[in-house]
């Protein structure tokens, strides 16, 4: 069910009972074009109706295609009222007002039949894809939450990696009552330490890790230096 062909369907109908009714037929005769006609506009009425309440998820990605759906159900429904409003005016001057009423009653239970099997199914299609949409939907929001908890720990799993013990080696005085210490760890990384002659001085510790280390600098090396810069 579509709006494009349930007006096309709406006016195929009407033609013939236009044409039907200008040849001299009697309504009997044209029953079959009668019931396409209010079945088409049976439709068209009901499409209007959901292009005016649409479901949360097409609201939220089709925007744009519901704002035409809505336009193109506003215009089909005036087509169907012109129609309506002529097919009135030609019945009740031929063939008096209590017929049109008639067919009016007729018309209310043809709505009525659509509403309880063709409708009611349609809202059951309905309601289940937004039930699956939702599902998805709250699936992946999971899937992305959890990659991203995955992601963290990994990361912080890394860097606890770049952490590595480092041991003291060997502490010498300085010129200003300092004692600078000398810690090994992975990989050659040498850090080194100043404290006061009356602080405690770790045995160990954990030192940024340097994977880069260069294997060549001794402990001697780097006290050296160090006394260098002082």
């Amino acid at each position: 069910m579509d709006p494009i062909s349930a007006m096309a369907t709406a006016s195929a109908a009407f033609s013939a009972l236009k044409k039907g009714f200008a040849i001299g037929r009697d309504i009997e005769s044209m029953a079959s074009d009668l019931s396409r006609w209010m079945g088409a506009l049976s439709d068209l009425d009901q499409m209007e109706k959901e292009a005016k309440n649409p479901p949360i998820f097409k609201k939220l990605f089709a925007g744009q295609s519901i704002e035409q759906e809505a336009i193109t159900a506003f215009a089909n429904k005036q087509k169907a009222e012109q129609q309506r409003y002529e097919l009135q005016q030609w019945i009740s001057l031929t063939l008096g007002k209590s017929k049109w009423d008639e067919l009016v009653r007729m018309e209310g239970q043809i709505r009525k039949r659509r509403k309880e099997t063709l409708y009611l199914q349609r809202e059951r299609r309905r309601k289940f894809v937004e039930i699956v949409a939702w599902i998805i939907f709250v699936g992946a929001g999971i899937a992305v939450l959890t990659t991203f908890v995955m992601l963290l720990k990994a990361h912080m799993a890394q860097a606890a990696d770049q952490m590595t013990v480092c041991r003291k080696v060997k502490c010498e005085k300085l010129e200003d009552k300092k004692l600078v210490c000398i810690y090994k760890g992975q990989n050659n990384t040498i850090e080194s330490q100043f404290f006061n002659l009356s602080e405690y001085i770790p045995n160990e510790y954990l030192c940024p890790y340097d994977p880069k280390a260069r294997k060549e600098v001794t402990i001697q090396e780097t006290l050296k230096a160090i006394r260098e810069s002082q």
